[in-house]
């Protein structure tokens, strides 16, 4: 096992340097879809359409027992990565401790807007006494509690800041304010970067080191210090100088006290990476493919481009073309592939497709 773990580190520290490591890296999570949300069973009994959720309705001791077979099917699966146990990724947590109602659909939670407009919405502060913060924090102790040291714990997927902004004002809403009362909007953007912050900030202080690193949750990969990730997916109703103005300061302040970052993005966002590719201090660019494309041919041109200077993530349901696809015209150096697989049969199948065209 000693030796298992320390190839993966070795193998972790290769990525990160941008050294050959052979082929791409790559991680597992085993699902039959994308609505996350209903494979914890402790989490079946919330999803009833329109119920509104808060956060007594969650008994984080209930939620172990899936935690627990997750990571024991992930010991099963010949990946690189380690699993990395999350506070339950089905909730909007920042847009619950800003104050956003939660809804529970068939398969997922959904926020709703707090009513605020650009103009009654004045300063934006995180109540250290939330009980969604407090929720959170929960799930991140009794995980830490569950791993006893055999996995990592990290961050759950996060909206950004302009993800938040939408979701308290409303996106179309959002929109018109970014462009009508900049400076205020911008301002509010900032504040919400700051209370984003404070949230990780609060759980990397309880989170401990795991074979002295971290690891980015969701994609399952291990670094060698500290790390945090974000997402922009609003960016996609701006244009690149909005952005540019806008939300890439938010972005700079989120990598700035981080050795190692990322950004998740779906194509909708792909006029920003040149702005990303600009950002020193941001190390990976996480790329989505999407369901209903465009397809890993699609969109080779730009991996080639973002793994040029930065580390690329590629994240999605892969198959063994898009994997062939991939080692043949990418470096073997600074790619990391994560696969959502329907079983662990079908992820080794294609962790070993990996592996022999080496």
């Amino acid at each position: 096992m000693a030796k298992s773990i320390n190839r993966k580190i070795d193998k972790h520290l290769r990525y990160w340097q941008r050294e050959d490591t052979g082929r791409p890296l790559a991680s597992v999570t085993i699902a039959e879809d994308f609505f996350f949300s209903r494979h914890y069973g402790a989490a079946q009994p919330l999803l009833q359409p329109g119920k509104v959720i808060t956060p007594d309705m969650l008994d984080v001791s209930a939620f172990m027992a899936d935690y627990e077979q997750m990571y024991q099917d992930s010991l099963l699966v010949e990946q690189d990565g380690f699993w990395v146990g999350m506070p339950f990724t089905g909730i909007p947590w920042m847009e619950a401790m800003l104050g956003c109602k939660i809804m529970a659909m068939d398969n997922s939670f959904v926020s709703e807007p707090t009513g605020a407009t650009i103009e009654s919405q004045e300063e934006i502060i995180l109540d250290q006494h939330d009980p969604w913060l407090a929720k959170y924090l929960e799930f991140t102790g009794a995980l830490i509690e569950l791993s006893n040291d055999r996995f990592p714990v990290g961050e759950p997927i996060m909206r950004g800041p302009s993800d938040m902004l939408g979701a308290i004002l409303g996106q179309e809403a959002m929109v018109y304010a970014i462009m009508l009362q900049p400076e205020k909007s911008s301002r509010l953007l900032r504040q919400l970067t700051e209370a984003f912050l404070q949230v990780i900030k609060k759980q990397q202080a309880l989170i401990r080191d795991f074979h002295g690193g971290r690891s980015i949750g969701f994609y399952n990969v291990w670094t060698p210090g500290k790390c945090i990730w974000y997402q922009e997916d609003l960016s996609a109703l701006l244009s690149p100088d909005l952005f540019r103005k806008m939300l890439r300061p938010c972005g700079e302040l989120i990598c700035k006290d981080y050795e190692y970052t990322a950004i998740h993005l779906h194509p909708s966002s792909f006029f920003i990476v040149d702005e990303l590719l600009e950002m020193d201090e941001l190390k990976v660019i996480q790329v989505n493919k999407d369901v209903g494309g465009p397809s890993v041919s699609e969109m080779m041109a730009l991996f080639k481009k973002i793994v040029k200077t930065k580390n690329l993530i590629i994240w999605g349901d892969l198959t063994e073309e898009d994997l062939a696809l991939i080692q043949d015209q990418l470096p073997s150096k600074g790619v990391y592939l994560h696969i959502i697989a329907k079983d662990i049969t079908y992820a080794n199948h294609l962790l070993q497709t990996i592996s022999r065209s080496v």
